[in-house]
Formats: C-alpha cells, structure tokens, sequence
C-alpha cells in the first residue's frame, strides 16, 4: 500500500475526478441526480486477508444498494467515484484503508454516512462484518450483524436489510443533534429514545442521548444505563466504554471501572495515551500487579516512549521492587536527562536505601549534591546516607554543608549531634544539641537525644567498680539539657529523676573520700550535690516512687553529715 496522504490530497482528488462522477451517474439512466438535500452513503473497500474478498464484497454491496434506494431516498456514490478518487490520492485501490483516511475520503465525497467491513473465510463459507459510520465522526458507529454465504459477493446479501434497518434512526438522529445545538435538551433525548423505538439496536441515536446527559449533568447512574445499553450491541465502543468507566469510578464501584478501562484499551491496542490512562486507574486503584503488566507490555511496544517509562517507574517502586525500579528510573534519566531532578534523586537514594544498598544510596546522594551545589536537602539527605554507610566524620561535613546553604534546615544540628555521639565524641554532640535548640530542632527530639545520652553514662558510671564521682558528673549535662529542652512529661520527670540519683551518688562517693581528702572543696562539693539531689529527687519522684523514697532516706542522713563536715573543714 502507498503512504498515506494527507487529507487535501483527497479533497484535491476529489476535484479532478468529479467529471469521472458525472460521467458514472449518467451511465446508469435509472439513477436520477439525487436533490441537494439527499444523503449520500459511501461504501468503502472491505478489508480481507488476500487482496479479492474485500473488494468482491465492498463492490456487490454497493450495487446491490444502489438498487434498492432510489435515488431521491439515499444517493449511493459510486464505485468509480471512489475509484478514481483513490488513484488520484495514490492509494492502493483492493485495500482498506486506515479509519482516519476513510473518514477523509467520505467528507472528501460529501457522504453523510459510509460503510466499512471486513471479510474473513473459514472453510467454504466468508463472513462479513460491517459498521455504518457518521462521516462527521468516525467513532459514531453502528455495528451491523454478521453476514455470511459462499462467496463473498453473496455474503452481503443480509447487509442490505441490516443498512436499511439501521438507518431508520437516522431521520430522529439528527433531530436529536438539532435539538441538543439549540439547547432543547428534553426535546433531544426525546427523539433519541424515538429513533431507538423505531431501531432497538441503535447505538448513534443513543450516543446522541448519552451527549445530551453528559450536558444536563445527569446522574452517573443515568449515563451508565444508556452507555451498557451501546455496549451491548457493540462491546468495542471507545466512547461508552470510557463513558462507562468514568461512571462506574464515581459510583464507587472501581473494579467495575477499572475492567471497563482494560476493554477499552484492548479496544485502543495502539494508543499509548490511552494505555497511561489505563496504567494510572489501575494503580490509582491499587491494582499494582495489573498496572505492572500492563505497564512492562507498554513499554516494550513503545520504545521511547518517556511518559510509560516514568510510568513503569513510579509502579515499580509501589510494588517496592526496589532493584528493578532502580534500573527503571537510571534507564529513564538517560532517555531524557531534564528528568534527573532533585526528585527523581530523593527517589532514588530511597529505593537504594531501602534494598539495603548503603553504599549505593550515599553515591547516588553524592551525584545530587554536585548536580545541585546549592540544595540544601540534598546536603543533608547526603550526610544521612553517609551516616547510614558508617562514613560518620563525612556525613558530618554534609550535614554542616547544607545548614550554610540553609541555616534553619529541619533537624539539621540534631543529625550532626548524632553523628558526634556515634564516634564517641559526646562533648561535641552536646554542642550540636544546644545549636539544633537553638535553631530551633524539634525540641522534644533534642531533649530525648540528650537524654539517651545521659542515661547511656549514667549506667556506664553505676557499672564502674570503684564507682567514680566524675564518671557521674559526666551525665549530668545531658540531664540537665535534657530537662529544660524536652517537651515530653514522662521525658522531663526521668531526666529529673536521674539528676537526683547522679547528685546522690557523688554526694556518697566524696563522704567516703572526705576522712582522707579533709578538703574544704570536697566537703562544699558533696553538700551540694546532696541539696542538689534533695531538689530533683521529689520532682522525678512519680517515675520511682520506691527508689525515689530509699533516696531521700539517704540523702536525709547525708545532709548532717554534709554540714558538720563544712563547719569542721571550711573554717
């Protein structure tokens, strides 16, 4: 078959073989000129596995129409009227023609309606099957039953009655069109539910009252009713399938819909703007291992095709297959690189995070950071899959990168602090937190870090044997910090508790030194880590009461001891 041309090829053949058309009508004197007024039909080229059937078919059902409408009821354009508009065109003349090209050849004709079919052959017997097309649109389609003989020019004998049957909706059609232009929307589905009184199987006067709901915002359920009505006269149709869809999604009822969108994509093999539609309902829906399979198909009959592939790889990472939607997302960068975002990087340090690949993620993060120098979330999200990869002193410098780039980033001193603790270096993360307190961290994360840490060496000092007062002395910072930073109540009360419980101890452990030391400093020391102890103690009470209780027993023996001490040393 030659290219396609475009439609003014037509148009322009049209105009060079309209002496041929004349010349045809006056070859059969039975034929009057048709009034202005008169339909006219067109009969395409059938469609068939060899080059004859097709033609044999499309060629006796037009002269067996032409013979059964006079010419005043329906002009019947002629096969040398199509022929040399073919030619002209540069078409292949025993072909079927693509539906876009046989719409253009019809309004290149001046036809109100054609119809187009296809032949098929099974032992000794051909069926045709054939649908009577709108030429003003080639989706309003009427689809005519099957036709069968022995030869495929007898085949069509039943199609004559099915044309002349199916046309009996016509005339109320288009009242229903005319009405639905002046707004006379009750008028209009008036005479479509008359023209299918006259026709049961109409499916263009119904496509005409299923417009006329659509703009009278009538109920879903409505538009359901008369949108299964089409389909089950032709389970094929794109508009009633995709209408049926719509409705049945608003309805609630998403398996529905999501069975009609697969019909209506095996209805649309080819259309990939369709497939995505498709693709997106089923996972919207949750319907992750079809859009899956629809998806893998769609790409690979779609080579290039960008949008799929972004498609597959939002799917993949849904289903959490990590490693595949890994090489989905590089593969998708490389085909269009305006696609690697500080998105599409997040994702993937994610996707590389979450398949256990540590290593991978902080190089995919590090890829980020040089492609977006000044992306302060970038950096931060860096020092994270650096912390997460044991690279704690560099993820440290991330961290410290992205709060010059953004000195108010969220929680960006807290990672720091955390990474300080993790190489031992507790000074340094209490610095950090009273910097992300002072940032403004989320404070109830701040005071409970502390508080881990304080809580971590205070039960380090209370495992040393002999117990040591500065290894007690160590938590108490963190404690502090921790009491006057957290929001948390139960956080706040532990962080007091313990406060109480380290000042004991070192209150005990300089009285059993102060014999030896008779230090001054000791003796003011250790009472003031009783008074101290005294103060906390019965404010973190509720979290201990029994410990809290054997505590203040001992620090009411200390607290003489304490000041006889002072007097006796402190002169």
């Amino acid at each position: 078959m030659k290219a396609r041309l475009h439609a003014r090829s037509l148009v322009a053949a049209v105009a060079v073989a309209a002496g041929a058309g004349t010349a045809s009508a006056q070859s059969m004197p039975q034929r009057t000129p048709p009034h202005p007024d008169t339909p006219r039909m067109m009969v395409q080229v059938f469609g068939s596995a060899d080059r004859k059937m097709g033609p044999e078919a499309s060629d006796e059902l037009r002269e067996r129409l032409i013979r059964a409408f006079p010419s005043r009821i329906l002009w019947v354009i002629d096969r040398k009227d199509i022929i040399a508009v073919l030619e002209q065109s540069g078409y292949d003349t025993l072909s079927r023609l693509q539906p876009s090209d046989e719409s253009q050849l019809a309004k290149a004709q001046r036809a109100d309606e054609y119809v187009t079919g296809h032949v098929t052959r099974q032992g000794d017997m051909y069926t045709v099957q054939a649908w009577l097309v709108l030429t003003r649109d080639n989706s309003l389609t009427q689809p005519l039953p099957a036709a069968t003989g022995n030869r495929p020019d007898r085949a069509v004998g039943a199609l004559v009655k099915s044309i002349q049957d199916a046309r009996k909706q016509l005339d109320e059609e288009k009242k229903c069109m005319s009405f639905a232009r002046d707004n006379k929307l009750t008028e209009a589905i008036a005479a479509a539910d008359l023209a299918v009184t006259e026709y049961p199987q109409a499916t263009l006067a119904r496509y005409c009252k299923l417009n006329v709901l659509i703009r009278q915002n009538a109920s879903d359920s409505a538009k359901l009713v008369v949108a299964n009505e089409i389909l089950a006269v032709d389970s094929l149709s794109k508009n009633a399938l995709a209408i049926a869809a719509d409705a049945y999604a608003k309805l609630g009822n998403q398996k529905a819909s999501n069975d009609m969108l697969l019909r209506l994509l095996a209805a649309n093999p080819g259309d990939a703007e369709m497939v995505k539609k498709v693709i997106e309902a089923l996972a919207g829906a949750g319907d992750l291992e079809r859009a899956k399979e629809y998806v893998v198909k769609a790409v690979a009959d779609n080579p290039g095709d960008i949008g799929l592939v972004g498609l597959q790889y939002k799917i993949l990472t849904a289903m959490k297959e990590y490693k595949a939607a890994i090489r989905t997302g590089e593969e998708m960068v490389q085909m269009d690189t305006s696609l690697a975002t500080v998105d599409f990087f997040t994702r993937q340090v994610a996707l590389f995070a979450a398949d256990s690949q540590p290593q991978k993620a902080a190089e995919t993060a590090a890829r980020a950071t040089q492609k977006f120098a000044n992306d302060a979330d970038l950096w931060q999200l860096y020092a994270a899959t650096l912390k997460a990869a044991g690279q704690l002193q560099q993820s440290i410098g991330a961290a410290k990168r992205a709060l010059e780039i953004n000195p108010k980033i969220a929680n960006g001193w807290t990672q720091i602090a955390v990474a300080y603790d993790q190489l031992n270096m507790p000074d340094s993360a209490l610095v950090a937190l009273r910097q992300a307190k002072a940032a403004g961290d989320n404070a109830e994360q701040v005071g409970n870090y502390a508080l881990t840490i304080g809580n971590r060496l205070y039960k380090a000092a209370t495992a040393e044997e002999p117990k040591k007062a500065e290894s007690f002395a160590l938590a108490q910072p963190y404690l502090y910090f921790a009491d006057s930073t957290t929001t948390n109540v139960q956080a706040r009360t532990n962080a007091k508790l313990l406060i109480g419980v380290t000042h004991f101890y070192i209150g005990q452990i300089v009285a059993q030194g102060l014999q030896a030391s008779k230090s001054c400093e000791d003796a003011k020391r250790g009472q003031a880590s009783v008074v101290e102890s005294m103060i906390y103690v019965p404010q973190g009470a509720r979290d201990n009461p029994q410990l809290a209780g054997q505590l203040m027993q001992g620090l009411n023996s200390l607290q003489p001891y304490y000041e006889n001490a002072v007097k006796g040393l402190c002169k």
